[in-house]
Protein backbone atom coordinates (compact mmCIF):
# COMPACT_ATOMS: atom_id res chain seq x y z
CA UNK A 1 0.00 0.00 0.00
CA UNK A 2 1.33 3.41 -1.02
CA UNK A 3 -0.49 5.23 1.76
CA UNK A 4 -0.14 5.46 5.49
CA UNK A 5 -3.61 5.65 7.03
CA UNK A 6 -4.80 7.12 10.28
CA UNK A 7 -8.23 8.31 11.44
CA UNK A 8 -9.61 11.18 13.47
CA UNK A 9 -12.99 10.18 14.89
CA UNK A 10 -15.73 12.13 16.60
CA UNK A 11 -16.50 11.07 20.16
CA UNK A 12 -20.12 10.60 19.06
CA UNK A 13 -19.13 7.35 17.33
CA UNK A 14 -18.10 5.71 20.61
CA UNK A 15 -21.25 6.97 22.29
CA UNK A 16 -23.29 5.62 19.42
CA UNK A 17 -21.73 2.18 19.82
CA UNK A 18 -22.51 2.11 23.54
CA UNK A 19 -26.03 3.39 22.89
CA UNK A 20 -26.78 0.77 20.21
CA UNK A 21 -25.73 -2.09 22.52
CA UNK A 22 -27.83 -0.64 25.34
CA UNK A 23 -30.86 -0.29 23.06
CA UNK A 24 -30.44 -3.83 21.82
CA UNK A 25 -30.67 -5.25 25.35
CA UNK A 26 -33.46 -2.82 26.19
CA UNK A 27 -35.51 -4.01 23.21
CA UNK A 28 -35.32 -7.61 24.46
CA UNK A 29 -36.34 -6.52 27.91
CA UNK A 30 -39.28 -4.39 26.70
CA UNK A 31 -40.13 -6.65 23.75
CA UNK A 32 -40.07 -3.51 21.54
CA UNK A 33 -39.53 -4.05 17.84
CA UNK A 34 -39.07 -0.30 17.30
CA UNK A 35 -36.21 -0.05 19.80
CA UNK A 36 -34.62 -3.16 18.28
CA UNK A 37 -34.90 -1.63 14.81
CA UNK A 38 -33.18 1.57 16.02
CA UNK A 39 -30.41 -0.49 17.66
CA UNK A 40 -29.85 -2.51 14.46
CA UNK A 41 -29.85 0.69 12.39
CA UNK A 42 -27.17 2.22 14.61
CA UNK A 43 -25.08 -0.96 14.46
CA UNK A 44 -25.33 -1.01 10.65
CA UNK A 45 -24.31 2.65 10.63
CA UNK A 46 -21.21 1.86 12.71
CA UNK A 47 -20.37 -1.26 10.71
CA UNK A 48 -20.67 0.47 7.31
CA UNK A 49 -18.58 3.40 8.52
CA UNK A 50 -15.89 1.05 9.91
CA UNK A 51 -15.92 -1.10 6.75
CA UNK A 52 -15.52 1.97 4.54
CA UNK A 53 -12.65 3.35 6.61
CA UNK A 54 -10.90 -0.02 6.58
CA UNK A 55 -10.91 -0.35 2.79
CA UNK A 56 -10.89 3.22 1.46
CA UNK A 57 -7.58 4.12 -0.18
CA UNK A 58 -6.36 0.52 -0.41
CA UNK A 59 -6.27 0.64 -4.20
CA UNK A 60 -5.57 4.31 -4.68
CA UNK A 61 -2.46 4.86 -6.83
CA UNK A 62 -0.39 7.97 -7.47
CA UNK A 63 1.90 8.05 -10.51
CA UNK A 64 5.42 8.77 -9.31
CA UNK A 65 7.82 9.18 -12.23
CA UNK A 66 11.14 10.94 -11.80
CA UNK A 67 10.69 14.32 -13.48
CA UNK A 68 13.00 17.33 -13.21
CA UNK A 69 11.64 20.51 -14.78
CA UNK A 70 14.08 23.39 -15.23
CA UNK A 71 13.25 27.07 -14.84
CA UNK A 72 14.70 30.52 -14.32
CA UNK A 73 13.22 32.81 -11.64
CA UNK A 74 9.91 34.51 -12.50
CA UNK A 75 8.77 31.68 -14.79
CA UNK A 76 5.65 29.56 -14.37
CA UNK A 77 5.14 25.81 -14.22
CA UNK A 78 2.91 23.09 -12.79
CA UNK A 79 3.02 20.29 -10.27
CA UNK A 80 1.19 17.40 -11.94
CA UNK A 81 -0.35 14.61 -9.84
CA UNK A 82 -2.00 11.69 -11.65
CA UNK A 83 -4.34 9.54 -9.48
CA UNK A 84 -6.06 6.25 -10.26
CA UNK A 85 -8.67 4.82 -7.89
CA UNK A 86 -9.48 1.12 -8.23
CA UNK A 87 -11.07 0.83 -4.82
CA UNK A 88 -13.89 2.39 -2.86
CA UNK A 89 -15.15 5.78 -4.09
CA UNK A 90 -13.70 8.84 -2.41
CA UNK A 91 -16.27 11.59 -2.01
CA UNK A 92 -15.60 15.19 -1.01
CA UNK A 93 -11.95 14.53 -0.18
CA UNK A 94 -9.46 17.29 0.49
CA UNK A 95 -5.96 16.96 -1.03
CA UNK A 96 -3.21 18.82 0.84
CA UNK A 97 0.15 19.40 -0.85
CA UNK A 98 3.24 20.81 0.91
CA UNK A 99 6.18 21.98 -1.23
CA UNK A 100 9.34 24.09 -0.91
CA UNK A 101 9.13 27.87 -1.15
CA UNK A 102 11.55 28.17 -4.09
CA UNK A 103 8.24 28.21 -5.99
CA UNK A 104 4.94 29.81 -4.94
CA UNK A 105 1.36 28.95 -5.94
CA UNK A 106 -0.20 31.36 -8.40
CA UNK A 107 -2.72 34.01 -7.36
CA UNK A 108 -2.28 33.36 -3.65
CA UNK A 109 -3.66 29.85 -4.03
CA UNK A 110 -2.03 28.50 -0.86
CA UNK A 111 -0.69 29.37 2.58
CA UNK A 112 2.93 29.89 3.64
CA UNK A 113 4.11 27.58 6.44
CA UNK A 114 7.67 28.62 7.40
CA UNK A 115 9.74 27.38 4.42
CA UNK A 116 6.85 25.48 2.81
CA UNK A 117 3.61 26.28 0.98
CA UNK A 118 0.39 24.40 1.72
CA UNK A 119 -2.22 24.01 -1.02
CA UNK A 120 -5.70 22.50 -0.49
CA UNK A 121 -7.67 21.03 -3.40
CA UNK A 122 -11.11 19.32 -3.28
CA UNK A 123 -10.97 15.82 -4.75
CA UNK A 124 -13.60 13.19 -5.56
CA UNK A 125 -12.74 9.87 -7.18
CA UNK A 126 -15.21 7.21 -8.25
CA UNK A 127 -14.40 3.55 -8.66
CA UNK A 128 -11.91 2.87 -11.51
CA UNK A 129 -11.51 6.58 -12.22
CA UNK A 130 -8.33 8.36 -13.29
CA UNK A 131 -7.76 12.05 -12.76
CA UNK A 132 -4.90 14.49 -13.18
CA UNK A 133 -4.48 17.46 -10.87
CA UNK A 134 -2.35 20.46 -11.89
CA UNK A 135 -1.08 22.96 -9.36
CA UNK A 136 0.31 26.04 -11.14
CA UNK A 137 3.23 27.86 -9.55
CA UNK A 138 5.68 30.68 -10.14
CA UNK A 139 9.41 30.28 -9.54
CA UNK A 140 10.75 32.64 -6.89
CA UNK A 141 14.44 31.96 -6.28
CA UNK A 142 17.34 29.64 -7.04
CA UNK A 143 17.20 26.10 -5.71
CA UNK A 144 15.39 22.77 -5.95
CA UNK A 145 11.71 22.66 -5.01
CA UNK A 146 10.09 19.33 -4.19
CA UNK A 147 6.72 18.19 -2.97
CA UNK A 148 7.54 17.18 0.60
CA UNK A 149 4.17 15.84 1.78
CA UNK A 150 0.94 14.65 0.16
CA UNK A 151 -2.15 14.05 2.31
CA UNK A 152 -5.66 13.09 1.29
CA UNK A 153 -8.28 13.86 3.94
CA UNK A 154 -11.44 11.74 3.44
CA UNK A 155 -14.52 12.56 5.53
CA UNK A 156 -16.38 9.70 7.20
CA UNK A 157 -19.60 8.54 5.58
CA UNK A 158 -21.76 10.55 7.96
CA UNK A 159 -19.33 13.36 8.68
CA UNK A 160 -18.25 12.08 12.09
CA UNK A 161 -14.48 12.58 11.72
CA UNK A 162 -12.12 11.88 8.83
CA UNK A 163 -9.50 9.46 7.56
CA UNK A 164 -6.11 10.79 6.43
CA UNK A 165 -4.07 9.03 3.74
CA UNK A 166 -0.43 10.13 3.82
CA UNK A 167 1.76 9.24 0.82
CA UNK A 168 4.62 7.10 2.14
CA UNK A 169 7.08 7.34 -0.77
CA UNK A 170 9.30 10.25 -1.77
CA UNK A 171 7.58 12.11 -4.58
CA UNK A 172 10.10 12.25 -7.44
CA UNK A 173 8.91 15.38 -9.23
CA UNK A 174 11.27 18.37 -8.93
CA UNK A 175 11.38 22.00 -10.02
CA UNK A 176 14.99 23.10 -10.54
CA UNK A 177 15.36 26.88 -10.53
CA UNK A 178 18.56 28.18 -12.13
CA UNK A 179 20.37 31.21 -10.66
CA UNK A 180 19.97 34.55 -12.40
CA UNK A 181 23.31 35.87 -13.72
CA UNK A 182 24.62 39.21 -12.48
CA UNK A 183 27.10 41.40 -14.42
CA UNK A 184 30.78 40.49 -14.12
CA UNK A 185 33.30 43.08 -15.29
CA UNK A 186 36.59 42.33 -17.09
CA UNK A 187 35.49 38.96 -18.50
CA UNK A 188 36.94 39.72 -21.93
CA UNK A 189 40.26 41.18 -20.71
CA UNK A 190 41.90 37.99 -19.51
CA UNK A 191 42.73 35.94 -22.60
CA UNK A 192 45.95 33.97 -22.73
CA UNK A 193 48.79 34.89 -25.06
CA UNK A 194 49.73 31.23 -25.44
CA UNK A 195 48.67 28.96 -28.32
CA UNK A 196 45.85 26.55 -27.59
CA UNK A 197 42.79 24.83 -29.04
CA UNK A 198 40.02 27.37 -28.37
CA UNK A 199 38.78 29.50 -31.27
CA UNK A 200 38.86 33.24 -30.54
CA UNK A 201 38.37 36.43 -32.55
CA UNK A 202 41.79 37.94 -31.82
CA UNK A 203 44.98 35.92 -31.31
CA UNK A 204 48.60 35.77 -32.54
CA UNK A 205 48.21 32.04 -33.19
CA UNK A 206 46.41 30.14 -35.93
CA UNK A 207 45.28 26.55 -36.41
CA UNK A 208 47.34 25.35 -39.41
CA UNK A 209 45.90 21.83 -39.52
CA UNK A 210 42.84 22.81 -41.56
CA UNK A 211 42.22 26.04 -43.55
CA UNK A 212 39.00 27.85 -42.69
CA UNK A 213 38.70 29.40 -46.18
CA UNK A 214 40.46 31.57 -48.74
CA UNK A 215 40.68 35.23 -49.72
CA UNK A 216 42.25 37.35 -52.45
CA UNK A 217 46.07 37.29 -52.39
CA UNK A 218 47.87 40.52 -51.40
CA UNK A 219 51.60 41.29 -51.72
CA UNK A 220 52.20 41.08 -47.94
CA UNK A 221 51.05 37.43 -47.82
CA UNK A 222 53.66 34.70 -47.43
CA UNK A 223 54.27 32.61 -50.56
CA UNK A 224 53.69 29.31 -48.73
CA UNK A 225 50.15 30.39 -47.79
CA UNK A 226 48.92 30.41 -51.40
CA UNK A 227 46.10 27.93 -52.01
CA UNK A 228 47.08 26.57 -55.42
CA UNK A 229 43.92 24.54 -56.12
CA UNK A 230 41.65 27.47 -55.34
CA UNK A 231 43.90 29.75 -57.40
CA UNK A 232 43.67 27.41 -60.39
CA UNK A 233 39.85 27.36 -60.21
CA UNK A 234 39.48 31.12 -59.98
CA UNK A 235 42.48 32.08 -62.21
CA UNK A 236 43.58 34.46 -59.44
CA UNK A 237 45.92 33.87 -56.53
CA UNK A 238 44.09 32.84 -53.35
CA UNK A 239 45.51 32.91 -49.80
CA UNK A 240 44.63 30.33 -47.13
CA UNK A 241 42.76 31.62 -44.02
CA UNK A 242 43.17 29.83 -40.68
CA UNK A 243 41.11 30.09 -37.50
CA UNK A 244 42.62 32.07 -34.65
CA UNK A 245 43.24 29.97 -31.55
CA UNK A 246 44.41 30.60 -28.00
CA UNK A 247 44.59 28.87 -24.64
CA UNK A 248 41.46 30.15 -22.88
CA UNK A 249 40.21 27.39 -20.57
CA UNK A 250 38.72 28.58 -17.26
CA UNK A 251 38.31 26.80 -13.96
CA UNK A 252 36.06 28.55 -11.46
CA UNK A 253 36.66 27.60 -7.85
CA UNK A 254 34.08 28.84 -5.32
CA UNK A 255 34.58 28.87 -1.58
CA UNK A 256 31.03 29.43 -0.31
CA UNK A 257 31.98 28.77 3.31
CA UNK A 258 32.50 31.14 6.20
CA UNK A 259 33.92 28.96 8.95
CA UNK A 260 31.66 25.89 9.08
CA UNK A 261 28.59 27.60 7.61
CA UNK A 262 27.51 29.01 4.25
CA UNK A 263 28.75 32.56 3.69
CA UNK A 264 26.30 35.44 3.24
CA UNK A 265 27.96 36.09 -0.14
CA UNK A 266 27.04 32.65 -1.48
CA UNK A 267 24.12 33.83 -3.63
CA UNK A 268 26.22 36.60 -5.19
CA UNK A 269 29.05 34.17 -5.96
CA UNK A 270 26.62 31.68 -7.49
CA UNK A 271 24.98 34.35 -9.67
CA UNK A 272 28.44 35.54 -10.79
CA UNK A 273 29.37 31.96 -11.65
CA UNK A 274 26.21 31.68 -13.74
CA UNK A 275 27.26 34.76 -15.73
CA UNK A 276 30.75 33.34 -16.36
CA UNK A 277 29.20 30.03 -17.45
CA UNK A 278 26.94 31.83 -19.96
CA UNK A 279 29.91 33.83 -21.26
CA UNK A 280 32.15 30.78 -21.68
CA UNK A 281 29.39 28.87 -23.51
CA UNK A 282 28.80 31.79 -25.88
CA UNK A 283 32.51 32.16 -26.68
CA UNK A 284 33.33 28.40 -26.77
CA UNK A 285 35.72 28.63 -23.82
CA UNK A 286 36.36 25.35 -21.97
CA UNK A 287 34.91 25.78 -18.49
CA UNK A 288 35.07 23.70 -15.31
CA UNK A 289 33.63 24.31 -11.86
CA UNK A 290 34.59 23.41 -8.29
CA UNK A 291 32.44 24.18 -5.22
CA UNK A 292 33.45 23.15 -1.70
CA UNK A 293 30.23 21.28 -0.94
CA UNK A 294 30.80 17.76 0.37
CA UNK A 295 29.41 14.95 -1.81
CA UNK A 296 29.80 11.18 -1.83
CA UNK A 297 32.02 9.63 -4.48
CA UNK A 298 35.60 9.53 -5.74
CA UNK A 299 35.60 13.35 -5.98
CA UNK A 300 34.51 14.58 -2.53
CA UNK A 301 33.15 17.97 -3.67
CA UNK A 302 30.99 19.46 -6.44
CA UNK A 303 33.01 19.24 -9.65
CA UNK A 304 32.02 19.75 -13.28
CA UNK A 305 34.82 18.64 -15.67
CA UNK A 306 35.92 20.97 -18.50
CA UNK A 307 33.58 21.28 -21.44
CA UNK A 308 31.99 23.73 -23.86
CA UNK A 309 28.63 24.51 -25.39
CA UNK A 310 25.04 24.44 -24.21
CA UNK A 311 25.31 20.98 -22.66
CA UNK A 312 28.17 22.13 -20.43
CA UNK A 313 26.22 25.28 -19.54
CA UNK A 314 23.27 23.16 -18.39
CA UNK A 315 25.53 20.99 -16.19
CA UNK A 316 27.05 24.07 -14.54
CA UNK A 317 23.69 25.77 -13.95
CA UNK A 318 22.27 22.58 -12.43
CA UNK A 319 25.25 22.29 -10.08
CA UNK A 320 24.80 25.92 -9.02
CA UNK A 321 21.06 25.41 -8.47
CA UNK A 322 21.70 22.36 -6.27
CA UNK A 323 23.79 24.28 -3.73
CA UNK A 324 21.74 24.15 -0.55
CA UNK A 325 22.06 26.50 2.47
CA UNK A 326 22.14 23.40 4.69
CA UNK A 327 24.84 21.58 2.70
CA UNK A 328 27.88 20.10 4.40
CA UNK A 329 31.05 22.13 3.81
CA UNK A 330 34.24 20.57 2.42
CA UNK A 331 37.44 22.37 3.54
CA UNK A 332 38.50 24.75 0.78
CA UNK A 333 42.25 24.14 1.07
CA UNK A 334 41.64 20.39 0.75
CA UNK A 335 39.56 20.98 -2.36
CA UNK A 336 42.37 23.07 -3.90
CA UNK A 337 44.91 20.41 -3.03
CA UNK A 338 42.74 17.67 -4.58
CA UNK A 339 42.26 19.75 -7.75
CA UNK A 340 45.99 20.48 -8.02
CA UNK A 341 46.94 16.79 -7.71
CA UNK A 342 44.13 14.99 -9.58
CA UNK A 343 42.35 17.31 -12.05
CA UNK A 344 43.23 18.61 -15.50
CA UNK A 345 44.36 22.17 -14.75
CA UNK A 346 42.98 24.97 -16.93
CA UNK A 347 45.19 27.92 -18.06
CA UNK A 348 42.99 30.31 -16.07
CA UNK A 349 42.06 29.67 -12.44
CA UNK A 350 39.32 31.92 -11.04
CA UNK A 351 38.93 32.00 -7.25
CA UNK A 352 35.78 33.29 -5.57
CA UNK A 353 35.02 33.66 -1.86
CA UNK A 354 37.16 33.62 1.27
CA UNK A 355 40.87 32.86 0.93
CA UNK A 356 42.15 31.80 4.31
CA UNK A 357 44.53 29.30 5.89
CA UNK A 358 46.65 27.30 3.43
CA UNK A 359 44.57 28.31 0.40
CA UNK A 360 46.94 31.14 -0.55
CA UNK A 361 49.97 28.85 -0.41
CA UNK A 362 48.30 26.25 -2.69
CA UNK A 363 47.24 28.95 -5.15
CA UNK A 364 50.86 30.11 -5.28
CA UNK A 365 51.76 26.62 -6.57
CA UNK A 366 49.33 27.16 -9.47
CA UNK A 367 51.05 30.45 -10.29
CA UNK A 368 54.46 28.75 -10.39
CA UNK A 369 53.08 26.33 -12.98
CA UNK A 370 52.23 29.23 -15.26
CA UNK A 371 48.49 29.25 -14.54
CA UNK A 372 46.92 32.72 -14.63
CA UNK A 373 45.20 33.42 -11.31
CA UNK A 374 42.13 35.65 -11.13
CA UNK A 375 39.81 36.58 -8.28
CA UNK A 376 36.06 37.07 -8.44
CA UNK A 377 35.05 39.92 -6.14
CA UNK A 378 31.48 41.00 -5.44
CA UNK A 379 30.63 44.69 -5.72
CA UNK A 380 28.07 46.62 -3.73
CA UNK A 381 25.87 47.39 -6.76
CA UNK A 382 24.70 43.83 -7.51
CA UNK A 383 27.64 42.88 -9.67
CA UNK A 384 31.14 41.41 -9.61
CA UNK A 385 34.55 42.05 -11.12
CA UNK A 386 37.44 39.85 -12.24
CA UNK A 387 40.88 41.02 -11.12
CA UNK A 388 44.35 39.45 -11.00
CA UNK A 389 44.67 37.53 -7.76
CA UNK A 390 46.84 39.55 -5.34
CA UNK A 391 49.29 37.77 -3.07
CA UNK A 392 50.35 39.04 0.29
CA UNK A 393 53.47 37.92 2.14
CA UNK A 394 51.44 35.65 4.43
CA UNK A 395 50.06 33.81 1.39
CA UNK A 396 53.42 32.69 0.05
CA UNK A 397 55.32 31.78 3.21
CA UNK A 398 54.80 28.61 5.20
CA UNK A 399 51.94 28.73 7.68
Amino acid sequence: MEWKKYSVEDQFINLTGVLSVFLCFLSFYLHSFLIFFIAVFLLLFLFSNSFYLKHVGKRLYLENKKVRNRFFPEETGDWILAFENKGFPIMKGNLRIYFDDQVAPLEGFGDKRLTKYEVNIPVSLNYNQKTQIKIPFKTIRRGVAKIRLIELHIPHLFGLGETVLEYKNIFMQEALVYPLPIPVKNKDLFLSGRPGESYVNISLYEDYLLPAGTRQYVFSDSFNRIHWKASAKTNTLQTKIYDRVAETGWNLSLNIASGHAITSQAEGLISSAAELAHYSAKHHIPFSLCINIRVAGSIPFYYIPPGTGSEQLQKVLEALALVDPYSSIYPYERMLSFYERHMANQPFFIHGGNREGRAGKILQLFKKRGISLLELNLEEEAGAVLTPLPFQFKDVVGQ
